[in-house]
């Protein structure tokens, strides 16, 4: 019996034996407890990892963790997004588990965050501390300026750069054209993770500012995804290729475990504008140091519209000229008495004149996917990957068509006119897979980026009045062609830090070579798009508003690219800091192009530092202004009414551009220029103080019309367009390397993290002051006379404008972040500089908005410690620019010289070019933010 029992028994002593072994075993480790170092309130889901192993986890909902781990020494780094992270060492011993209480600090801004861009060193170095300036934008700063784009959120935190929404614009309604130190859209390069983006299809070839340029679109890149951005302000051709003679803008994508969600609903003062926008970014952990990290993002934009009241013509049109022999009396008592007709059947038929136009922000519906990922494959070799898919739908709106304007509305179909609408559809997609580690000391990095952008036109609202004689049966929408840019790019490079062979400190020698492929292509639309059905009728053709692209217009061009970069960066002493690059590139399309500089930085002191740099940069013709080209309807103002007229945009290597004398287009050439100062005088205070001036030679132009008539130089360009088989076409456009600008500019950033009182605050101070000027004579077709009529169908004074007065040439903006326990606060204040628009011919026409301050609060409480609920307003005093000043609008009683409208009719109160920071007034918003 004893013996049967005990038997028994053992199964079940061995498996508590176990039991109690398991649980001596694992009852050993560390843990402890997260909290916020000010509040000191727990932080639940807190990634504490140990470092050099696999073990981690999250902190609960009362911010405990637990980690099993044997006995030894281990590191823990403790990360939180928003917050410092900090590295805690752990001994683990015995058979009891080791307490590690953290508390972390909320991450503050300042000008000691460590710089990447600018510099392939290994060496950490802040913005005080690099030979050129740096502006270093982490995600927290982005949410906090309310915006949902990235394009606008850069407009308010760094003063340098320039975004502002186009209206009646074309494509340009949909994609906001970008710009950095008062240069082009197309003088900026743009970096995702340190390789290059690719370019958008859309070339800008309407009257705004970066008008024949091509641009990157940021937009396509969901805010979500960022961890921050840094804006290199300096030329760095040499150090990264063509395009960047303005600077370097890097988006670094997300990297860290855990989830972050932020939603905002919000809309204008007006009560149109809404928006809506949900971003959800989520990091996994993949093996010993690898991460995963996903976002999606959407974001939709409803339309603005800021029309004034239209007082022209609708049904009948009185603003007809003078016949020949007519008194002013009889003249006026014919305009009053259509102008009494057309007020007639406007009341008769209860036509609004009010806001039939829509002037303002386009409807944008936009969603993305990104990833971004790193995979260790070995002990010092990575594989890395990062890109994602971006899709955008908008709505934007053209120049109502009157039914008295009988060659461009079919009224049958619409007897009281139409508003055209252009309705986008924007594909963007990129793909970056690389390999990067370490050999004896080498650094090597392997990687291909390929990348593309789409842009669809569909016409609706609309009709081809050429075909008036099918009447109500025309058709109202139409397919008018795809843009498409796709680029493809492969980059190999090496770098070793020498400096120790040498007895220096640092001695930086890096060294690359790269293959780029470039691929452009126009498909034209379906044929009713552009055909012109009856042109005995005097009426238009194609779809109104934007004709389709023709056949003649298609084209699937590509180019080659291939180059290589040495690099050296160097600390000869402990003061002197010096860094020099070189870069050949050969285009298959146009040669090669040779890039220097040389910079340094000597630190006199803790306090004081001196840096400056010398560089030659270029920038290659794209594709787009080589390849692009148009026929399209326009209609000019004569004797008898609005005539319409064919105008043709002409490829660079057409046989009429050679038959005008333009000349093949070649690269933009610049010489920078910087010297500064940085100071850190106190702990909490960091201050750089920049001057620069680019000098850029055969700037690239898109051209005016060169225009048929009956002056001499009209007869010489009707002789051309003749002799070149285009007798169709009575005006011509080009793109040519016409003009030479010197910029000179200044840039400020003070900044500081002062104590106040329980709470802290972030006080930021920058500002930005340029100027822009045409030096030289404009290079005119060799083939016209050198007379003043043809340059100013070249490049005319509102073209000038656009380039030297268009921007802002100031912009001073203070931000105040204060936090306090859960609440927080963000008051910042931006100071738009003037801008003007030039009128072509007429001076008493051009366009002046004065300086305006934009004053933005918003005020934020943590309702957990992982959700944070933000109300805030922008533009919170609804400041508008200034409206348009000459507005004597045609009446029956005023007519010719005594008419200076440059407000269409009323329908323009605000300029349409010269604003700042567009006209929708005051913004306000709800925003919810989650970590966990």
């Amino acid at each position: 019996m004893k013996k049967r029992y005990l038997s028994s028994k053992i199964p079940f002593l061995l498996t508590l034996s176990l039991i109690c072994w398991s649980s001596w075993a694992v009852a050993q480790g560390v843990r402890g407890r997260v909290m916020d170092a000010q509040s000191r309130t727990a932080l639940p889901g807190v990634s504490v990892a140990v470092e050099g192993t696999n073990s981690g986890t999250t902190t609960d909902a009362d911010g405990n963790f637990t980690l099993s781990l044997q006995p030894g020494s281990y590191t823990l780094r403790v990360s939180f997004i928003g917050y410092t992270t900090q590295t805690v060492a752990a001994q683990v011993s015995g058979t009891d588990f080791t307490t590690v209480n953290v508390a972390l600090r909320e991450e503050t801004s300042s000008l000691s965050e460590v710089v990447v861009i600018g510099s392939r060193s290994t060496q950490t170095r802040t913005s005080t501390e690099t030979v050129s300036p740096v502006d270093v934008i982490q995600s927290r700063d982005l949410l906090a300026t309310g915006q949902v784009e990235p394009t606008q959120q850069l407009n308010f935190v760094a003063p340098s750069f320039n975004s502002s929404r186009q209206t009646i614009a074309d494509g340009t309604d949909h994609i906001d054209p970008a710009t950095l130190r008062g240069l082009g859209p197309d003088q900026v390069l743009v970096l995702l993770n340190g390789k290059r983006r690719h370019n958008q299809a859309l070339i800008n070839i309407n009257g705004t500012v970066g008008r024949g340029s091509v641009g990157t679109d940021l937009n396509a890149i969901p805010s979500a995804a960022i961890e921050r951005i840094e804006v290199l302000r300096d030329g760095a051709s040499s150090q990264y290729g063509s395009d960047a003679i303005a600077g370097v803008i890097n988006l670094r994508l997300k990297e860290r475990p855990g989830t972050t969600v932020n939603a905002q609903l919000g809309q204008q003062y007006e009560g149109d504008g809404e928006v809506a926008q949900i971003g959800v970014n989520h990091g996994f952990k993949l093996g010993q140091n690898g991460f995963l990290s996903l976002t999606g993002e959407f974001r939709h934009r409803g339309a603005t519209n800021r029309a004034g009241t239209y007082n022209g013509p609708v049904y009948v049109n009185w603003n007809v000229n003078r016949a020949t022999g007519e008194t002013d009396a009889a003249y006026i008592a014919r305009r009053q008495g259509l102008y009494n007709q057309d007020q007639a059947l406007i009341q008769q038929n209860n036509f609004s004149l009010e806001n039939n136009m829509q002037v303002g922000n386009s409807r944008v519906d936009n969603a993305g996917l990104f990833l971004n990922m790193r995979l260790l494959l070995g002990a010092t070799t990575s594989f890395y990957a990062s890109g994602g898919l971006n899709y955008r739908k908008g709505k934007a709106a053209g120049f109502y068509r009157y039914p008295f304007q009988t060659t461009q509305v079919i009224t049958e179909i619409y007897p009281n006119g139409f508003l055209p609408n252009i309705e986008s559809t924007i594909n963007d997609q990129s793909l970056l897979i690389g390999v990067n580690g370490e050999s004896n000391g080498w650094r090597w990095d392997i990687s291909n980026v390929y990348g593309g952008n789409s842009f669809r036109y569909d016409i609706t609202n609309t009709n081809n009045a050429s075909q008036f004689a099918l009447k109500a049966s025309a058709p109202t929408e139409f397919y008018a062609g795809t843009l498409s840019f796709y680029q493809n790019t492969a980059d190999a490079s090496i770098a070793k830090d020498i400096g120790s062979q040498l007895g220096l400190k640092s001695f930086n020698v890096a060294a690359g070579l790269t293959y780029r492929n470039d691929q452009y292509r126009i498909k034209a639309g379906e044929e009713a798009s552009y055909t012109n059905y009856d042109p005995a009728s005097g009426r238009a053709g194609g779809a109104q508003v934007f004709p389709g692209y023709q056949p003649a217009n298609a084209v699937n061009a590509t180019r080659n690219m291939v180059g290589g970069y040495l690099d050296i960066e160097t600390d000869l002493t402990e003061k002197l800091l010096v860094n020099t690059a070189a870069r050949y590139e050969y285009y298959s399309d146009f040669g090669g192009n040779l890039a220097g500089k040389l910079a340094a930085r000597y630190k006199f002191s803790d306090a004081f530092s001196l840096r400056g740099s010398i560089s030659n940069g270029f920038r290659s013709p794209s594709l787009h202004q080589r390849y692009f080209s148009a026929i399209s309807t326009v209609f000019v103002s004569t004797g008898q009414g609005l005539e319409p007229r064919q105008t043709g945009t002409f490829r660079n290597d057409s046989p009429i551009a050679q038959a005008f004398g333009v000349p093949e287009l070649t690269a933009e050439r610049s010489t920078n220029y910087s010297i500064g100062i940085t100071s850190q005088p106190g702990r909490a205070v960091s201050i750089t103080l920049d001057a620069y001036q680019i000098n850029i030679r055969d700037r690239i132009i898109y051209s005016n019309q060169f225009a048929r008539g009956t002056s001499a130089a009209g007869v010489i360009i009707g002789t051309i367009l003749d002799q070149a088989g285009q007798q169709e076409v009575n005006a011509a456009q080009f793109f040519s390397n016409a003009i030479n600008t010197q910029m000179r500019g200044i840039d400020v950033v003070v900044a500081t993290s002062p104590r106040l009182g329980k709470g802290s605050i972030d006080l930021t101070l920058a500002a930005n002051f340029n100027e822009t000027k045409v030096v030289g004579d404009i290079q005119r077709p060799g083939a016209l006379p050198n007379d003043a009529a043809l340059g100013n169908f070249l490049f005319n004074r509102q073209d000038s404008a656009r380039l030297t007065v268009g921007q802002p040439r100031s912009k001073i903006a203070l931000t105040a972040n204060y936090r306090l326990n859960k609440f927080g606060a963000v008051l910042r204040f931006t100071r738009f500089g003037e801008v003007q628009a030039f009128d072509p011919s007429n001076p008493r026409l051009d366009e002046f908005a004065n300086p305006r301050l934009i004053t933005d609060f918003s005020v934020s409480y943590r309702l957990q410690p992982t959700i944070t609920l933000t109300l805030g307003a922008n533009n919170i005093f609804d400041v508008y620019p200034d409206k348009l000043r000459m507005t004597q609008q045609p009446t029956p009683e005023r007519f010719g010289s005594a008419v200076l409208d440059n407000s269409s009719y009323g329908r323009f109160v605000y300029g349409r070019s010269a604003t700042q920071f567009g006209f929708n007034g005051g913004y306000y918003f709800l925003n919810v933010s989650a970590s966990f």
